[in-house]
């Protein structure tokens, strides 16, 4: 499993807030919405990756707005 992060910086290396853009089973979809996202524009402190996540037995919709309601097992 990749998930796509987004990460705002309020000071060099002072992390102010991370958050999940999506999940996805396959690299290169993950990498594709990475770019998709850089090219809106965001603030100069923001950065976005995609993060492989081992061990993960069920994956559900973890979207802002199901959040809460859907669980991810890791083994």
């Amino acid at each position: 499993m990749w998930v796509l992060l987004m990460i705002v910086f309020s000071q060099p290396y002072h992390v102010a807030t991370v958050d999940i853009l999506g999940t996805y089973t396959e690299k290169t979809v993950c990498v594709r919405e990475q770019q998709r996202a850089m090219e809106i524009g965001t603030i100069i402190k923001t950065s976005f990756g995609c993060v492989k996540i081992e061990g993960v037995k069920r994956m559900n919709n973890v979207s802002r707005e199901t959040r809460g309601q859907d669980e991810i097992y890791f083994s």
